[in-house]
């Protein structure tokens, strides 16, 4: 069994738990993958770990499409994640978190902020028995280098007599003719550091 067919046999298995939730209603089996959400590679606001695609945009206009996060291994916190992506394929995402997602995301057992679900104890307790009954998640995981600074692209320049520091563009710092500005205090040509944060 590799990934893609664990999480279709999972979202096989609860889909029963989202139609017999308030407010759940039957769909067609959506398109489940491991993949990242939009907006989930950079960081910042939007760190989604999983995401349904309403069937509305589906090139088949019947079946909902759902990713999960590569990044993640751990099998109860991914039928977390699926089971909240089902309840939008169940109700539509047109609703966002709010009014039929909520009643049905409450009625599974997910609580918590609704942007960013947790399984309640009693759904954590069915999730840990789904989870041993599908066996290992066939995924070894991915981990995302960070997004960090590679430092500044400006070159530092500075005064010998003061320590008046600067950046400047290569194009101005190793331009044959000026070359690096002048210090305002001393009025000396500055020197080009060998550091280049």
């Amino acid at each position: 069994m590799n990934r893609e067919q664990w999480l279709n046999e999972a979202a096989a298995k609860m889909k029963g738990w989202v139609m017999d939730a308030p407010g759940g209603e039957d769909y067609p089996d959506p398109l489940v993958s491991v993949g990242f959400p939009k907006g989930s590679r950079g960081g910042g606001a939007n760190n989604a770990i999983g995401q349904c695609w309403d069937k509305s945009v589906s090139g088949d206009k019947e079946r909902a499409h759902i990713f999960i996060i590569p990044t993640m291994t751990k099998p109860k916190e991914i039928l977390a994640v699926l089971l909240h992506e089902l309840v939008h394929a169940s109700v539509g995402t047109k609703c966002g978190h709010k009014g039929a997602f909520k009643t049905c995301a409450v009625g599974v057992g997910l609580e918590g902020k609704m942007t960013a679900t947790v399984a309640g104890e009693f759904l954590g307790l069915k999730l840990e028995l789904l989870s041993r009954e599908l066996g290992e998640y066939p995924h070894p995981g991915l981990e995302v280098p960070k997004r960090g600074s590679k430092g500044s692209r400006l070159l530092k320049v500075s005064c010998d007599i003061c320590g008046y520091i600067a950046r400047v563009t290569s194009k101005w710092a190793l331009y044959p003719g000026p070359g690096p500005p002048y210090c305002p205090c001393s009025d000396r040509q500055m020197r080009l550091d060998e550091e280049r944060n």
